[in-house]
């Protein structure tokens, strides 16, 4: 690796590590307060087992509301990922014109497409609940999460597409800026009002999802203001809002293949996490925590993906390939040191992480073990993000959705059943499935790199 394409990767990838890091503060405060909604301290008996009881349904809860947040960002993928491809490639060929055309018209896409979303999920919040396999009490947790966060996705999906224009013209630095006040906001907001702290009212659990839907909406408001004043090249022009068939068909002809498949990855996902919560509330408490752990690592990847991403389209809009291919390299290997650690730390410390995050020992002992499993294959995890975003970038959304696909599908969701439903096993065995998938997930994934055509899509 040269010096010159380290330092290119890093100046890209810090802010959105920084961010993602943030992200997982978030993620981590929000199963903290929900793990700690009922003090067990100085309790007995009968007592302590229901505030156990209780701590560990709003935990389970927390765990299926990551899944709706992670259905929001999916939803914004189809935009985001075109509109990423498409204004790098712009920025590369010195074509601003059709860079501030695309960016226009994802954002009045996204503000239309979260209007529709959130009133039906609004609509709908308490009839989806039981869907989820939560036990009862959870379930009532889980809808008003999710109708308070209805609130605020026009805002929310505006804020994504908003991060991801920005960082397809090379600006990764506006979109921490303003994600890092979400995150700040999002961590104050929740903890002051599910404990009454600074004033404001004591909401218990809905004050975690409160703070998240204030935190959002500033978020959508900020980057919509930095778009409008213009940032590293690009500008949102109000009559660029007007909608253009024309570039919407570009922007989903790239963006939806890759929105199908982590849609797709998503009800897969989803039907995962089911037969998790049929387990019970303390494995779904512990998958939950461990999920909010290994988050440390998979987020450090992600900010890697995105460098490589943007890197990747711009190369290939100069006509570099050979540039593309060593910027999509390094950040792989840059980004895969890092989740390698992360790896080994969970394999060494996986039992005292969990500590961090719940009281009961029957939590802790579970989630230690999952974060031990999956440190072995953190190298491979770093692929499936890291390479498939590079691909992404280059436009190369059909191959990585196959790929992504047939392995989710056939291997995970069907290996999960067969143990779970069929063998009878339990949350273990459910991870050392999840692993070996995005192990066998990451190689294929770093063939089609290496001796694909991925470098010759078109957008």
């Amino acid at each position: 690796m040269r010096r010159g394409s380290i330092a290119i990767v890093l100046a890209l990838a810090f802010p959105v590590l920084i961010e993602q890091l943030l992200h997982t503060a978030v993620g981590f405060t929000d199963t903290y307060l929900a793990a700690h909604l009922n003090s067990e301290t100085g309790l007995t008996g009968t007592a302590l087992d229901s505030a156990r009881i209780a701590n560990a349904s709003a935990t389970a809860a927390v765990g299926s509301v990551a899944y709706v947040l992670w259905f929001v960002n999916h939803l914004a993928a189809s935009l985001g990922i075109g509109a990423t491809a498409l204004i790098s490639r712009a920025i590369g060929a010195r074509h601003r014109s059709l860079a501030h055309a695309v960016c226009g018209q994802v954002v009045m896409a996204s503000v239309v497409l979260g209007v529709v979303v959130g009133t039906l999920i609004a609509i709908f919040a308490y009839r989806i609940a039981p869907l989820t396999g939560l036990p009862l009490e959870a379930q009532g947790f889980f809808a008003s999460y999710v109708r308070l966060l209805a609130i605020a996705l026009p805002l929310t999906l505006l804020m994504l597409i908003a991060s991801a224009c920005l960082r397809g013209a090379g600006d990764t630095l506006t979109p921490m800026y303003a994600l890092v006040v979400v995150d700040i906001v999002n961590v104050v907001m929740s903890v002051g009002l599910t404990y009454g702290l600074w004033y404001l009212p004591r909401l218990g659990f809905n004050g975690i999802a409160v703070g998240t839907v204030i935190a959002y909406a500033c978020g959508g408001m900020i980057l919509f203001y930095a778009l409008v004043r213009g940032r590293g090249g690009l500008r949102l022009y109000l009559h660029r809002l007007w909608p253009r068939v024309d570039v919407l068909r570009r922007v989903m002809r790239i963006g939806l293949p890759g929105g199908a498949e982590m849609m797709l990855q998503w009800g897969a996902n989803v039907g995962v996490l089911l037969m998790v919560n049929s387990l019970g509330s303390v494995a779904a408490a512990a998958h939950t925590t461990a999920i909010r752990l290994e988050a440390f690592s998979y987020l450090m990847g992600m900010a890697f993906s995105t460098a490589a991403a943007t890197l990747v389209g711009q190369s290939l809009g100069r006509g570099d390939v050979m540039g593309a291919r060593k910027f999509a390299l390094t950040c792989y290997l840059l980004g895969g040191g890092v989740m390698t650690s992360w790896g080994i730390a969970f394999i060494l410390l996986g039992p005292y992480f969990a500590t961090w995050l719940s009281e009961d020992p029957a939590v802790q002992i579970l989630t230690g073990q999952c974060l031990q499993i999956t440190g072995v294959i953190q190298f491979g995890f770093a692929a499936v993000i890291i390479l498939g975003g590079a691909m992404r970038g280059a436009g190369d959304t059909k191959s990585v959705m196959f790929i992504n696909l047939g392995s989710i599908i056939f291997v995970r969701l069907l290996g999960v059943l067969i143990v779970v439903k069929y063998a009878g096993f339990g949350l273990l065995a459910v991870w050392i499935i999840l692993s070996g998938e995005l192990l066998l997930r990451g190689i294929l994934l770093g063939a089609r790199f290496k001796f694909g055509g991925w470098y010759k899509a078109r957008v």
